[in-house]
């Protein structure tokens, strides 16, 4: 994160892309609403879309281009001298503009009923789930062994290489028939699929599954960074999915 961008994001308002649950971004809003004299604005934008306002435009080049990551949009809140800017969990359907403070379109993307694919890969064990809502429905977690690293030199590096990444492949497969397995009863009713856990391992598994081409157009530009998919970190991550990233700035 650049020196720019903390110094410019929300030295006072102390939020600076920090994610937060339905509900404590529910407690934010009701403390940031304006009153009746204060200046006000709601901004919905489409993944990739461009905010109209020029004094949007340059409140959002300050937060810089983080937000944009997700890619789900963005949803700006103006209330008297300062604002909100989130990255909201799932895209923005519609861009617009209001000289009011709106929250009913954040609150119907953030309400409306979802299910979604969750697919996490860390080295050596990997957890596939189906959500409806915030509620797990059907998941499989499992564990293949790796071998960690081997930073000896030689014969005897070009060996343990060879075998672990046989065994990376094994786990890759794994994942791969998992996804059928979990996915396939469902795939006309998933909205979203997300994955998560660590890059390089999830990045290897990508270019091995083409099963997960099928669902290349619901599949979502976010990562969720997972550091142990197992059974019980599945049972808290219907909450998780449902957290929008927050910046708060001075108007």
């Amino acid at each position: 994160m650049t020196e720019a961008r903390n110094r410019t994001a929300t030295p006072a308002a102390g939020l600076n892309g920090d994610w937060l649950t339905k509900e404590r971004l529910h407690n934010l809003l009701n403390v940031r609403k304006p009153s009746e004299d204060d200046a006000a604005s709601t901004v919905y934008l489409q993944p990739g879309e461009v905010a109209e306002s020029p004094e949007w435009r340059e409140r959002l080049a300050r937060v810089g281009k983080t937000p944009e990551e997700s890619g789900c949009g963005l949803v700006c809140f103006r209330g008297g001298d300062r604002a909100l800017v989130m990255a909201p969990p799932f895209p923005v359907t519609e861009s617009s503009r209001f000289d009011t403070w709106n929250e009913g379109p954040l609150w119907s993307l953030l309400d409306a009923h979802r299910t979604v694919g969750v697919v996490l890969v860390r080295l050596g064990r990997y957890s596939v789930a189906v959500y409806r809502g915030g509620d797990l429905a059907t998941s499989k977690t499992d564990s293949r062994y790796v071998k960690g690293k081997h930073h000896a030199g030689g014969t005897s590096q070009l060996r343990y290489t060879r075998v672990r990444e046989g065994q990376m492949r094994r786990l890759y497969v794994k994942v791969c028939e998992t996804i059928r397995a979990q996915f396939e009863p469902v795939a006309s009713e998933l909205d979203h699929v997300i994955l998560g856990g660590e890059k390089f391992t999830l990045n290897g598994f990508l270019k091995v599954c083409p099963r997960l081409d099928e669902y290349k157009d619901i599949t979502l530009k976010r990562r969720l960074n997972i550091r142990d998919p197992k059974r019980d970190t599945l049972d808290d991550l219907g909450s998780t999915l449902h957290e929008s990233r927050v910046w708060a700035l001075d108007w």
